[in-house]
């Protein structure tokens, strides 16, 4: 469909180059798996299987979202730069509501206690200086306070919901985007008669 390739032109200006994407050390090893051409297409497939990779990996709470946006991408042959721009959904704003929205279904869900949105805070912030410097190990210090069960079940399921509504939504929009365009195209210029 020649209308499919419309919305791409100002997501292709938002989203990371192959060449930035290089840049990083851990996905500069991917570089021969990266030169398959289907990665890069910025067209509706592509895409779509992008927006369910990249919000899913984005849910994971560990150092690594981006790695794991890149496999899903090579396993799926999604397009890369959308899969991994999307991991920022989870960034130094959006981690602690999502974190606790996370932990707060999980504790619902297993009938665990609820942790205030402070605490998860300084979990986060504790989980952190563990793992860039030498603080202390957060799974030994909150050991028997957080139930980590309720905060893989939680995050695993609002990862999920989050996902499915966002590739269905982008599905939704492009579809739009691009019947709208097309029926821009299919007007004729010096049609004046009134629209209803």
């Amino acid at each position: 469909m020649k209308g499919d390739t419309v919305p791409h032109k100002r997501l292709k200006d938002l989203l990371p180059t192959p060449e930035k994407i290089l840049e990083s050390r851990t996905l500069k090893l991917f570089a021969p798996h990266l030169a398959d051409p289907r990665l890069w297409h910025f067209n509706r497939h592509s895409l779509n299987k992008a927006v369910y990779i990249g919000v899913l990996s984005a849910f994971f709470p560990l150092p690594g979202q981006m790695l794991l946006a890149l496999i899903g991408s090579l396993i799926f042959r999604a397009n890369v730069p959308m899969a991994l721009g999307l991991t920022w959904i989870t960034n130094p704003v959006t981690s602690l509501p999502i974190f606790y929205a996370g932990y707060y279904i999980g504790a619902k869900i297993i009938d665990a206690p609820v942790i205030s949105l402070r605490f998860i805070g300084r979990m986060i912030a504790d989980f952190s200086l563990w793992a860039l410097s030498d603080g202390a190990n957060p799974f030994i210090t909150y050991k028997g306070t957080v139930s980590l069960t309720a905060f893989c079940i939680g995050l695993t399921i609002l990862a999920v919901i989050t996902s499915i509504v966002c590739g269905l939504a982008f599905k939704a929009i492009w579809r739009y985007k691009t019947v709208v365009s097309w029926q821009k195209r299919q007007q004729k210029p010096d049609d004046k008669s009134p629209k209803y």
